[in-house]
């Protein structure tokens, strides 16, 4: 028997069966997207599926159940300084470890192939330092084209305060006195916070801060580098931006020498986690920050503590100018929107800037109205891939993210602002056009054939 033949027999066998003749070929399996990174954000790229109706609410699982061809596979949130480092060495196992514990924490070392990045996340733009690796490295200019940094989220960060007076969200409220004082070591006790409408019970309180490379902490010291002085500060400490808050204490014998009751977490849920008493032993008189979605501020977050419960942390509201704010959505839009002190507040307008990625982020330090405390988000992308199915998932996701009502509704969910609410909505309107298109020929777009050509890409 021949083989058309055969062919013809076994499609007719499948039409007369109710089959498509397709039937017999075997699907290729969707091509995984890999990456991670930000922990604030986390929730909304890739929290759980409703546990009543398997519904997705995240962007990325919502993503993966109406596409086939591209899928985005874990995940992992490794917090933004891991995340860059990932991305930057092309190692996915920097992101696994870290959040599995496997290997001390540690990279691998064994970049590219299972372990291709093809995306990372953070909430701190990347540095010059940074950016120059990428230039230089093998697995950055060279292979995958030109590094692609752009704002993702607009967002804020929660001062979480546990007091035996302190009952409701906004109950207390903290003037940038109080934080440079809080955050230097000069307050420790709850009766030295006096611009607060309402006192906090008296007694030592212990202060919580990110023990590793943390977005939130970047955008916390970004502030108080513009708004503390020898006046408000303990003596000899001095704030500088920076992911990693105990660095600033280096010079001086480290940080529990100058803030003795301080307490390092890891990532968001480690500080909620301490803050609800569940690695304490009890729930302690503490200040520390988290992303807004891990307070009882965010009622929709699907994120949980290590009980499985919901957090139920109480804000303090921070006090700007005359008024009081707390970290809501609408405050987080009035800030960005009022930017007083602050770098890079407007997009690339040619070719030359738009191929450098440190222009691509504005970075904020005060605002004149509204939640004092917020920042930015960012995606980190290549701009060239190896297989051209990743590069349209990634382009159709992102344009998703950034219109799409259902992306902005699991935003909202999350205490995330989207960019186009944001004064950010005109570095959208250059992304759109010179990031996710080639509209003003600076050829800086994602999967240009002139600039991706003979590169082999990620």
């Amino acid at each position: 028997m021949s083989r058309p033949f055969l062919l013809r027999t076994l499609s007719v066998a499948a039409l007369a069966a109710g089959l498509s003749p397709v039937a017999f070929a075997k699907p290729k399996p969707a091509v995984i997207i890999n990456g991670g990174g930000a922990t604030s954000p986390q929730a909304d790229y890739a929290g759980t599926n409703d546990p009543n109706t398997g519904a997705p609410r995240s962007e990325l699982s919502y993503f993966n159940s109406v596409t086939t061809k591209q899928q985005f596979g874990t995940y992992w949130g490794s917090g933004s300084g891991v995340g860059q480092q990932a991305f930057l060495q092309n190692d996915l196992t920097c992101d696994i470890n870290k959040v599995t514990g496997a290997n001390t924490g540690k990279c691998n070392n064994t970049p590219g192939g299972a372990n291709t990045v093809h995306y990372g996340t953070s909430d701190t733009p990347l540095n010059s330092t940074q950016v120059a690796t990428w230039a230089t490295s093998v697995w950055g200019q060279a292979s995958a084209g030109n590094l692609i940094q752009i704002p993702s989220l607009g967002t804020g960060e929660a001062i979480v305060i546990n007091d035996t007076n302190v009952k409701t969200n906004g109950q207390i409220t903290l003037s940038d006195n109080d934080l440079c004082g809080i955050f230097s070591g000069l307050i420790t006790d709850f009766s030295q916070i006096t611009d607060s409408s309402k006192a906090p019970a008296a007694g030592q309180f212990k202060f919580v801060y990110r023990s590793d490379s943390a977005a939130p902490t970047y955008i916390i010291t970004e502030h108080l580098s513009a708004v503390c002085n020898a006046a408000n500060t303990k003596a000899g400490v001095t704030f500088s931006a920076v992911t990693t808050f105990s660095s600033l204490f280096t010079s001086l014998g480290g940080i529990s020498a100058v803030i003795p009751n301080s307490v390092g977490e890891s990532l968001n849920n480690g500080v909620a986690n301490y803050l609800a008493g569940l690695s304490a032993g009890a729930v302690p008189q503490a200040i520390g920050y988290v992303s807004p979605d891990w307070t009882s501020l965010t009622p929709n977050s699907p994120e949980v503590l290590s009980n499985g419960q919901p957090s139920e942390l109480l804000v303090a509201a921070l006090k700007n100018g005359t008024k009081d704010y707390l970290p809501t959505t609408i405050n987080v839009v009035n800030a960005l929107a009022h930017v007083t002190n602050g770098s890079n507040l407007t997009p690339p307008t040619n070719a030359a800037q738009g191929a450098n990625p440190l222009l691509w982020v504005p970075t904020i330090k005060v605002v004149s109205t509204g939640y004092p405390i917020v920042g930015y988000g960012t995606f980190d992308l290549p701009q060239c891939y190896s297989d051209p199915l990743v590069s349209k998932g990634v382009l159709a996701f992102l344009k998703a993210h950034y219109t799409n009502a259902t992306y902005k509704g699991f935003q909202a969910n999350n205490a995330e602002v989207p960019i186009a609410k944001t004064a950010a909505a005109n570095f959208l309107k250059a992304v759109t056009k010179n990031i996710l298109a080639n509209k003003s020929s600076w050829n800086t777009n994602i999967g240009n054939p002139t600039a991706c050509a003979g590169l082999p890409g990620r």
